[in-house]
């Protein structure tokens, strides 16, 4: 089960079901463009995440690392979920 530590950020109003990683990083960068979320292509999409837990932005979220997940579907689920809280 994942838990949601939510604060003052932004509501991030993406799923990752039906999109391409493309779509969803794309989404991703446009709307935390500020944080400089690198855009990777998807089989390099670890080096995405564990950059995304790095940021400081999301220093209040337990983003997981990549390296728990066999692919960014799940991460990308698990890190909406965090931002958006278990409701979404």
């Amino acid at each position: 089960m994942v838990t949601s530590v939510r604060s003052n950020q932004q509501f991030f109003p993406f799923t990752p079901d039906y999109m391409s990683w493309e779509e969803w990083n794309g989404n991703f960068i446009i709307w935390y463009g500020q944080d400089n979320i690198p855009a990777h292509p998807e089989d390099n999409w670890q080096a995405t995440a564990n950059h995304i837990a790095t940021i400081q932005a999301f220093a209040s979220y337990p983003i997981p690392s990549a390296e728990r997940y066999e692919n960014w579907q799940d991460w990308a689920k698990d890190v909406t979920t965090i931002i958006n809280g278990p409701a979404y």
